[in-house]
């Protein structure tokens, strides 16, 4: 994501697409408020959702405003408004004075309301990661206040979840198109939200390692990392190692993870150095009772990716963000990666740590998990060609 091309786009007027392909499948219209003027407001309205501004909620509390009531849990609607100099507050440089009064940071005693400028409260892009949280993220790193103009794109029969649609839109009115993950990557790189809080010391049969807690507002999920040596010298080995209570604790031989685990503890202490990050994302992030559902599908024939898919989830959920986070926080922007995982290696470098080499450390291969590993290998390109051909 080119922030400089995105910011060039706003002083010129144009609108940029923000498409959340993960979460809604809806695209919207987005600009920075504090530039908003009657022609921006006509060409936003013709994406033909609803035209809005979104702004933290904190701020909006403290500039008065307050939420409407509501039933609806998925969007943070506060009173519409209007300002009390801007005619009768319908018309497109009426809804400008509005907007840029709120970008300003005027409050509530300056607006009419109800009016025709609808408000969102953002709540932060680590709780919630939605088109009002990531306008606000975006209008942050292209050096504009948070405070954003935001409207769903609709397509001609009035659906707005149309993606093509929205790339055409796009390209005939020559907008720049940005996706949700975009955005969630440069946040994370922009912002340390993982902070080391103890370490201690943690005798183990693999040799002595020290343990370490984070203070984590990137997930709140608590993970944590073992140490083996001195770290300080770069690139250092670093296995990222999703939590698997059945394979890590329980001894299943379903997968690998155990075996995996122990491998990558004894590898690191034969470096004499290196750091495991166990993070907390059972079952490819789906969670251990979902994993237990997948489980039951397997046992009736289906395999781990088909199980996710039919549960309603997609093949991997993870998000490596808060590794790269949890790197930094211990002083680490350099590794050599010990994985058979090649999303692993794409997410850390789209998150600016650079991974100078790639390691194999395999696990224990059964009777139990050969077809588990043939199908991340086949369908999810795991590298365990070496160990599952013998």
């Amino acid at each position: 994501m080119d922030i400089a091309k995105i910011r060039k786009a706003f002083l010129e007027g144009k609108p940029v697409v923000l498409i959340d392909d993960k979460r809604e499948m809806e695209a919207d219209l987005i600009f920075p408020s504090e530039l908003a003027n009657a022609s921006v407001i006509n060409t936003m309205i013709d994406g033909k959702g609803m035209l809005c501004v979104a702004m933290d909620e904190h701020t909006l509390f403290e500039k008065g405003f307050f939420k409407l009531p509501s039933r609806n849990s998925e969007t943070n609607f506060f009173v519409p408004v209007d300002h009390f100099d801007a005619g009768t507050g319908i018309s497109a440089s009426d809804r400008a004075k509005t907007i840029r009064a709120l970008a300003k940071g005027e409050n509530i005693n300056a607006f009419r309301y109800p009016g025709h400028v609808h408000l969102l409260g953002g709540v932060g892009l680590n709780k919630r990661q939605g088109h009002t949280e990531l306008s606000l993220e975006l209008m942050e790193l292209c050096g504009f206040s948070r405070s954003a103009i935001i409207i769903e794109i609709l397509d001609s029969h009035g659906n707005s979840h149309n993606i093509d649609f929205t790339k055409q839109h796009a390209k005939k009115n020559g907008f720049l198109i940005i996706t949700r993950n975009q955005v969630i990557q440069e946040y994370t790189k922009s912002k340390q939200l993982v902070k080391v809080v103890s370490i201690a010391s943690l005798p183990t049969k693999f040799g002595t390692f020290q343990i370490v807690s984070f203070d984590n507002n990137y997930d709140f999920l608590e993970h944590t990392a073992i140490i083996y040596g001195d770290i300080s010298k770069e690139p250092v080995p670093v296995r990222i190692h999703s939590e698997c209570l059945t394979g890590d604790a329980l001894g299943s031989l379903r997968c690998d993870c155990g075996s995996q685990l122990q491998n990558a503890m004894n590898y690191i202490k034969s470096q004499g150095r290196g750091i495991i990050l166990y993070l907390r994302q059972e079952g490819r992030g789906i969670g251990l009772r979902n994993k237990i559902k997948a489980y039951h599908l397997q046992d009736s024939g289906m395999d781990t990716v088909d199980a996710n898919i039919a549960l309603g989830f997609p093949e991997d959920m993870r998000d490596y963000g808060v590794a790269a986070q949890m790197l930094r926080a211990l002083g680490v922007q350099r590794i050599i990666l010990l994985s058979n995982n090649p999303d692993k290696l794409s997410q850390l470098k789209h998150y600016s740590i650079i991974v100078d080499e790639t390691r194999n450390v395999f696990g224990e291969v059964t009777p139990h998990n050969h077809f588990y590993l043939m199908t991340k290998m086949e369908k999810m390109g795991h590298v365990l060609k070496e160990v599952l051909k013998k």
